[in-house]
């Protein structure tokens, strides 16, 4: 389940570093590698959280039917919520933390901060389960979910600079947009975790992380608890 993300990981780090060598990236002199890396991992758990959760939910309201069991079971909305979370966060977790073994050679080493580096982890991994969830509950096919993907979640990780630093972005409307993106402060707080080197204040980076999370799970728990286009 872990091969897809570690070995896309493995290339995109592979192709930029072969590509840029060790010129430094940004105005502080940090190499590719370094800073690629951080971003690299994170995404991945982003990704594989948002796929696990939303997978989830899509194959029960879709193909086993097995929906309206859970929703019917004996659990309140936060004991079935707190089930999903728990089982995609610890599951995203693992694979990102296996994936950043992977990625030994391309600057993951000891994180400078190692209680702020599994904070940073675990919130994302929790707001893109519960965004996965989001995305399931309002997706009547396999193909709306997708396209979710597609074209909300992947454009938010690879515009949150997973690949390049907000100081290489002129001054202007894309810089504003980039700015206004949370997966920048995700990815820029955890960097500043393993790497020691943030863009953005860390202290700003963690309530924003805080911020998401909060909203992804009341957003959840009322989709779960009002039982909207879940309950027929």
């Amino acid at each position: 389940m872990a091969a897809g993300p570690t070995v896309q990981a493995v290339l995109f780090a592979s192709v930029f570093t072969l590509a840029a060598g060790r010129a430094p990236l940004a105005a502080d002199g940090v190499d590719v590698e370094t800073f690629l890396g951080p971003g690299l991992v994170l995404s991945a758990t982003m990704q594989r959280a948002f796929d696990t959760t939303g997978g989830l939910i899509m194959f029960d309201k879709l193909e086993a039917g097995g929906l309206r069991d859970i929703l019917g079971a004996p659990l309140s909305p936060m004991e079935i919520l707190a089930g999903y979370l728990t089982a995609t966060v610890a599951m995203s977790v693992t694979v990102g933390l296996g994936i950043w073994l992977v990625m030994t050679p391309f600057g993951m080493g000891v994180p400078a901060h190692p209680a702020a580096a599994l904070f940073f982890m675990t919130a994302a991994a929790g707001a893109f389960s519960l965004l996965g969830l989001i995305a399931a509950v309002f997706s009547e096919t396999w193909n709306g979910f997708v396209a979710k993907e597609n074209f909300a979640l992947l454009p938010l990780i690879f515009l949150g600079g997973t690949f390049f630093p907000l100081a290489a972005v002129p001054d202007g409307v894309w810089r504003a947009v980039l700015q206004a993106n949370p997966v920048h402060y995700l990815i820029d707080g955890f960097r500043w975790a393993v790497a020691g080197r943030p863009e953005s204040d860390p202290l700003k980076d963690t309530l924003i992380a805080l911020v998401l999370s909060a909203g992804a799970f009341a957003t959840a728990a009322r989709l779960l608890t009002t039982g909207r286009k879940l309950k027929p």
